[in-house]
């Protein structure tokens, strides 16, 4: 028998773990993700348990790995964006949309399966972060973050992911104008809410 091509068994490899990947998914329509096995997705996949873990550690590393794609996806859309303005906003959300319908991505592939809501929890994280990091704000932050600062925009940042997921996934009938009119207001009372809270003397509450 000859001797494989590394080129052979990079594809061989790309397409096992492209199996394993959609046997997680197709999964995730009939159990809860916590009781997804490695023996169910390697049956799923018609592979065996040895190859499954030839890949992967767990199928939550697989799940891992395509929530990080789906947030790649759309980290990769908002940053491509100008999301300053309703209008440009407005085609960010245009093309959120229509990642959402594309099974072929990892974003589209989770939107219709319940762990849709470990992405929208993630998002919320990103979110959460980019706003707490912004320019506008970071200096009145940096030295000291109160409990109540952070509350604030963890709590802008899970409306905004919310809604933007009710209306992703067919919940919510709106059109892009109206979505991006409602998120820019939005942050922009979260960030004024921020100022105020990192300005004004007051003393230190914990949240929830």
């Amino acid at each position: 028998m000859g001797v494989q091509s590394k080129g052979h068994i990079d594809l061989r490899v790309k397409r096992s773990q492209a199996d394993i990947r959609s046997a997680v998914v197709s999964l995730l329509f009939e159990k809860p993700t916590q009781d997804i096995t490695a023996k169910d997705v390697a049956e799923r996949a018609l592979i065996n348990k040895k190859t499954f873990y030839a890949h992967y550690p767990s199928v939550r590393a697989v799940l891992q790995e395509i929530e990080n794609d789906a947030v790649s996806e759309v980290s990769g859309i908002v940053e491509s964006g100008d999301v300053s303005t309703p209008s440009g906003l407005s085609k960010v959300l245009a093309q959120l949309k229509t990642l959402s319908t594309n099974d072929g991505s990892a974003f589209g592939a989770l939107a219709r399966t319940p762990a849709r809501m470990l992405l929208s929890e993630r998002l919320r994280r990103e979110l959460s972060g980019h706003l707490g990091g912004l320019s506008a704000v970071s200096s009145q932050l940096s030295a000291s973050l109160s409990s109540r600062v952070s509350c604030a925009v963890d709590f802008a940042a899970g409306g905004i992911v919310s809604l933007l997921a009710s209306w992703l996934f067919g919940e919510r009938v709106i059109s892009e104008d109206e979505l991006s009119q409602t998120v820019i207001q939005s942050v922009r009372s979260c960030l004024g809410a921020v100022r105020s809270m990192a300005t004004a003397p007051t003393g230190d509450t914990n949240c929830a």
